[in-house]
């Protein structure tokens, strides 16, 4: 089971929010900085331009290019909502590339990009009470997130990044109830995110057949370090 260590971008610095609530920002420094502690320990980093994803286009592509000069693996997402942001994050050399409202505004759209860049093209499914939300999480729908896992597995989709709004940035841990649920329902690679915290969690998690997990605010505020991440990777790889 690989293990994400995640940064998400306002204004140039490292925020967290909680339940996706930009009042709830708390900041933990310079990208740059934290990026270069972590180089040579882990592969691969989830980046998600949070200001990007409130403002409809992307605002943080230097921190993925100097994570890809690092030599890092990078995951990254927020605001791609025409072809223009996307083909500029890609040029980034990003590995995964994470579409989320225009996914699920504009079929079109989605399907345009799958054919163009292929598996590198992703989904953020973020949901509150198994309904997607979309616009950073600003505005709830009325899709359910089990059909429409379904539906972009139908479409190509061959990663998919499932976030629980509810348990985000709360340390309780993960809803492991509904990543089993889309488990059971989808036979691709399933990223669980949003309070991820213990290794007792991401034991649940590899249980559950959950292929890659996000870890974000329990790295930042220090409940667990970079280190005790590897070691949970390893032993749960």
């Amino acid at each position: 089971m690989r293990l994400l260590p995640a940064i998400d971008l306002i204004g140039g610095k490292i925020v967290r929010l909680t339940e996706g609530d930009f009042s709830t920002e708390e900041q933990y420094g310079d990208p740059y900085e934290l990026l270069k502690e972590w180089q040579g320990k882990v592969p691969m980093i989830h980046l998600i331009d949070l200001e990007g994803a409130k403002a409809g286009e992307p605002r943080h592509l230097d921190v993925v290019r100097y994570a890809k000069s690092l030599g890092f693996l990078v995951q990254t997402g927020g605001g791609i909502r025409s072809e223009a942001s996307l083909d500029a994050v890609m040029e980034t050399g990003a590995d995964r590339v994470l579409l989320g409202t225009k996914a699920f505004t504009d079929p079109d759209f989605l399907d345009k990009a799958i054919e163009k860049y292929g598996k590198r093209v992703a989904v953020a499914l973020d949901a509150y009470d198994g309904k997607v939300a979309i616009n950073g999480w600003q505005e709830a729908t009325k899709l359910d997130d089990i059909s429409v896992a379904q539906d972009l597995v139908k479409r190509g989709i061959e990663t998919i990044l499932y976030t629980d709004i509810g348990s985000d940035g709360k340390l309780n841990g993960p809803n492991v109830s509904r990543m089993k649920a889309l488990r059971q329902i989808v036979n691709v690679t399933l990223i669980a995110s949003g309070g991820v915290t213990t290794e007792e969690d991401v034991k649940e998690l590899k249980m559950a057949k959950i292929d890659e997990a996000v870890v974000g605010k329990a790295l930042l505020s220090g409940k667990v370090s970079i280190d005790e991440l590897i070691e949970w990777e390893a032993r749960y790889a």
